[in-house]
C-alpha cells in the first residue's frame, strides 16, 4: 500500500489512546472514536505493577510497557502524576506470608527485582503498616500514574502526529468478502479504514460482534473508593497478599489495594464481581473493602471515604488480553486487560502497530 493506511481506534482509554499515538507517530492517519460515557480509565486507579503478574507472556508484556511508559514519562512526571517508588505486596499473618513467599520466589526466577522484607523492614518503609504484618514483598521497579492524565497525555501526542478524536458511537462495520473491512459506521457516516483496532475495554465483545467475531471477553465489576486523609498514608502502592488470589480467582471477591496520589487522594480497592454490567453498588460492599484494608492498614478506618467509583474490568477466559490480528481480516484487538489496562497500554501499542502495519504494507 502506497498511502499510509487509514486507520480507526475505537476506543479512547489508556489503552486506545496509547494505540492511536503509537499509530499516529509510525505514519498512519489515525481517527480515534470515543463513546460518551463510556470509559474504564477515568475510574481505575493507576497502578503500574510487575509483582500482581503470573512469570509468563503477561509478565513480559508487562516488563517491556513499564520501560516505555518510563520513556514517555520523562520530563512529564508531575503532570501524570507518575511516581517510581516500587510496590509492597503485604502478609498479615504466616499462612498469608507462605503464599506470598512462594509468588515472591516465582518472579525472582523470572528475573523480577524483587525483596523480600520482614514486618519490621516493611514499617520502616511504610510507617502506616498495621504490626500484625509480617512481611512483605517489595518490587522497586513498580510505580503508580494517574490514568486520566496518562491517557489524556496520549490522545494529545496522537493528535500532535496528525490524529483526529471523535466522540461517536461506532454502530457497525463496512466490509467486502475479500478484503475484510474496509471502514467503521457511526450513526449515519460511513468512514473508510484500511485497519480497524478494538480498544473499547470490557464493550469490545459487543463491537467485535458487529465484525462477526466472538470474543470470550466478559465484564467484571470493581468497586473503589477515594478519599483523602490527613497526611500520608503510603508513598507506594500497597497490596495484600490475597490480592494475586482474588484477582485470578473466578468468583467474587474483595482484597486490598492502595495507591495515594502526590495531591493526597487515596484509591482504595477493591471487589470483583460477575454482574454483567451492572453499577448498583451493595450497601455493604465499601464497608466490606474498608475492612479488608484495615487489616493491612488499620488507619484506613479513620479515612472519610467519600467517592465511590464502579469500573469494569475486561476479563478473559486464557487470564491473558487479545492483542495484535484476528480472523476478521483488518480488524486488530487490544484489549482484554483485566485491570491491567494500565500497565500493559504501551506495550499493548507497539505490538498492535507492528501487527497494523506489517498488514498494511
Amino acid at each position: 500500500m502506497s498511502a499510509a493506511p487509514r486507520v480507526s481506534v475505537i476506543g479512547a482509554g489508556a489503552v486506545g489512546a496509547a494505540c492511536a499515538a503509537a499509530l499516529a507517530r509510525a505514519g498512519c492517519r489515525v481517527q480515534v472514536f470515543q463513546h460518551p460515557g463510556r470509559s474504564t480509565t477515568a475510574v481505575s486507579g493507576g497502578h503500574l505493577l510487575l509483582q500482581s503478574k503470573q512469570p509468563g507472556p503477561v509478565l513480559e508484556l508487562a516488563q517491556r510497557s513499564l520501560a516505555l511508559l518510563a520513556d514517555f514519562a520523562r520530563g512529564r512526571e508531575d503532570a501524570l502524576g507518575y511516581r517510581q517508588r516500587g510496590s509492597l505486596l503485604l502478609a498479615a499473618d504466616p499462612a498469608e506470608a507462605e503464599t506470598l513467599f512462594g509468588r515472591y520466589t516465582a518472579l525472582r526466577d523470572a528475573g523480577v527485582p524483587v525483596e523480600w522484607l520482614d514486618g519490621p523492614q516493611v514499617r520502616r518503609l511504610e510507617p502506616a503498616v498495621g504490626s500484625n504484618v509480617v512481611s512483605g514483598s517489595l518490587c522497586p521497579s513498580d510505580g503508580q500514574v494517574d490514568p486520566v492524565a496518562l491517557a489524556g497525555a496520549w490522545l494529545r501526542a496522537a493528535q500532535a502526529a496528525g490524529a483526529t478524536c471523535l466522540t461517536r458511537r461506532v454502530t457497525g462495520f463496512v466490509s467486502a468478502d475479500a478484503a475484510g473491512i474496509t471502514g467503521v459506521r457511526a450513526g449515519e457516516e460511513l468512514l473508510p479504514a484500511d485497519a480497524v483496532v478494538l480498544a473499547a475495554g470490557p464493550w469490545s465483545g459487543e463491537i467485535a460482534a458487529l465484525a462477526g467475531l466472538s470474543l470470550p471477553l466478559r465484564p467484571r465489576r470493581g468497586v473503589l473508593l477515594v478519599g483523602r486523609p490527613e497526611g500520608v498514608l503510603t508513598g507506594r502502592p500497597l497490596l495484600g497478599g490475597t490480592y494475586l488470589e482474588a484477582k485470578y480467582s473466578r468468583g467474587v471477591e474483595v482484597a486490598f489495594s492502595l495507591q495515594q496520589h502526590p495531591d493526597g487522594t487515596c484509591v482504595l480497592g477493591g471487589s470483583r464481581e460477575w454482574v454483567d454490567f451492572d453499577d448498583t453498588v451493595p450497601a455493604a460492599l465499601p464497608g466490606t473493602i474498608i475492612a479488608a484494608g484495615a487489616r493491612y492498614l488499620p488507619a484506613l478506618q479513620t479515612v472519610d471515604w467519600g467517592e465511590v467509583r464502579v469500573g469494569f474490568r475486561p476479563w478473559t477466559s486464557e487470564g491473558a488480553p487479545y492483542i495484535g490480528g484476528s480472523s476478521v481480516p483488518g480488524l486488530f484487538l487490544a484489549c482484554g486487560h483485566e485491570g491491567d489496562g494500565i500497565t500493559l497500554a504501551a506495550a499493548t501499542a507497539e505490538r498492535v502497530t507492528t501487527a497494523v502495519l506489517a498488514a498494511t504494507s
